[in-house]
């Protein structure tokens, strides 16, 4: 197996967690913001994590990424089966850009300030920048995982669990 399939195996498992999650929530409570200790609902973190796989693949024809671009009005926040529909559509991505050289080079926009409008633009490769989005989606899930426990549902146990932890836990059993 080549490093392009290990890649793309490890980014379908985290659409497959994401796809599990939004199978088992309720509009109602993929919409609910638990305030104050969260200030978006579990729909706004997961529109949050497609937009990065988003303007990954809407910026590597141009091997430009921006990941400052957000579909914030997209029904995706609103609706478990729309973000089903886009993880779907990631999905199939994922399996066309398993073809692409890992090592192609891409720049980076990012926003840097939380006082002025300022973006840094930075040199990047394809593979760090699938490596970044699973390692966002995973810190968000851990947080959804958090909104389910407060919201008296339960999520799988290794849904949100960084894949360095995984391995930890099968040492250490």
């Amino acid at each position: 197996m080549d490093n392009n399939e290990i890649e793309i195996e490890s980014q379908l498992q985290t659409v497959k967690q994401a796809i599990e999650f939004l199978s088992n929530i309720s509009v109602e409570r993929y919409q609910h913001v638990l305030r104050p200790h969260f200030t978006g609902s579990s729909g706004a973190h997961m529109r949050h994590i497609l937009d990065h796989y988003i303007a990954l693949k809407q910026g590597l024809e141009a091997k430009m990424i921006d990941y400052n671009y957000r579909h914030r009005e997209s029904n995706v926040a609103l609706c478990p089966k729309s973000a089903i529909i886009a993880w779907l559509e990631i999905k199939a991505w994922l399996v066309d850009v398993s073809s692409l050289d890992l090592s192609m080079r891409l720049k980076i926009v990012c926003e840097t300030s939380l006082t002025e409008s300022k973006s840094s633009t930075t040199s990047s490769t394809l593979g760090r920048e699938l490596l970044f989005v699973s390692s966002h989606a995973i810190h968000h899930f851990s947080l959804l995982s958090v909104i389910s426990s407060l919201l008296g549902d339960s999520s799988h146990s290794d849904f949100g669990m960084a894949p360095a932890t995984a391995s930890y836990l099968r040492q250490s059993a």
